[in-house]
């Protein structure tokens, strides 16, 4: 009964962290199709549980009805009010996702308490998310409320893969291998790493935002030109960051780590390489849109597997 309890939990778990990053993906569709007031209200769209598909389907003086304390409400654009709807869909379905996870947690909480904890603060952290995803449309999408809001995302995405870890770990048969200090001081620091990276784009994307709002979208182009410091530091940065994570990925595929570790460091240098690719494409190509989310969940894959590799080779 156990084992069924803890496989049941797994499942559950792996279901959760894949709607995380649907949720990632799809708050980072909504900052980059300018979809962040398509509902100017929260939680309901435009006043209603299901949004409209036409101007017809509201009243004249919407502008004013839904205009609240930031007074911003654009002309209505079905793409984008649907765009913003889907996001909060997603978050709503992920919130009853980790509920469920923390009930199904409650049967094996005494073959790991650390996994209830997390639990319970994932539904918890999940549920403040929801109430700052709230406050950033109550202040028309300021730049300081969005960036707390995806350093949230990147907690709860850290908790969600210590969940899964742990669980699996209750049900593994593979004998742990000790791991050479210098792979674990190098799984640390390319963590360290790629939080300072992630949170230089975010910056980076907050002036992006301002400058959209002041450049006509016939001169896209210089956008990167306007760019400040912070942009070449993240692109400068990127390049110390891909030395560190592949000498880690070397390093772990010569050492006597478990196939399973070995596996996660190809995967990783993969995604790393790919993230490299986009970055290239949006900094020659004056930022397409529609590589902006593709970057950014690369980015937190990369971050993802970088959290469970440190996981693995520090066993305390």
């Amino acid at each position: 009964m156990e084992q069924k309890n803890i496989h049941r939990f797994i499942r559950i778990a792996q279901i959760t962290l894949a709607f995380i990053f649907i949720v990632i993906i799809a708050g980072s569709v909504v900052r980059a199709t300018g979809s962040g007031m398509g509902c100017p209200d929260w939680p309901k769209c435009f006043g209603s549980w299901i949004p409209p598909t036409d101007i017809s389907q509201l009243p004249p003086n919407y502008k004013q009805l839904y205009a609240g304390e930031h007074n911003a409400v654009a002309e209505f654009n079905v793409l984008n009010t649907w765009t913003e709807y889907l996001n909060r869909l997603a978050g709503a379905i992920l919130g009853v996702l980790v509920f469920i996870q923390l009930i199904a947690s409650i049967k094996i909480r005494k073959l790991d308490k650390r996994i209830f904890v997390l639990s319970v603060l994932s539904f918890l952290m999940i549920g403040f998310q929801g109430w700052l995803g709230a406050k950033v449309v109550s202040s028309n999408l300021a730049p300081m409320k969005i960036t707390i809001h995806m350093v949230m995302a990147l907690v709860i995405l850290a908790v969600a893969v210590a969940i899964i870890y742990r669980a699996k770990k209750l049900v593994s048969t593979i004998p742990e291998k000790t791991t050479p200090p210098l792979i674990i001081q190098l799984s640390a620091i390319v963590l360290f790493f790629t939080i300072i990276q992630i949170m230089l784009g975010t910056q980076v994307r907050e002036e992006v935002d301002i400058l959209l709002k002041n450049f006509d979208a016939a001169f896209r182009g210089d956008i990167i030109a306007n760019l400040g410091i912070t942009f070449n530091i993240h692109r400068s940065f990127s390049i110390a960051i891909m030395l560190v994570n592949f000498f880690m990925i070397y390093k772990i595929i010569k050492s006597d780590a478990t196939d399973s570790l070995k596996k996660l460091g190809k995967i990783l240098g993969g995604i790393l390489i790919a993230e490299l690719i986009v970055g290239i494409v949006l900094n020659r190509f004056a930022l397409p849109a529609a590589l902006q989310p593709v970057h950014f969940l690369l980015a937190c894959f990369a971050y993802a597997l970088q959290f469970l590799i440190i996981l693995k080779v520090v066993k305390k």
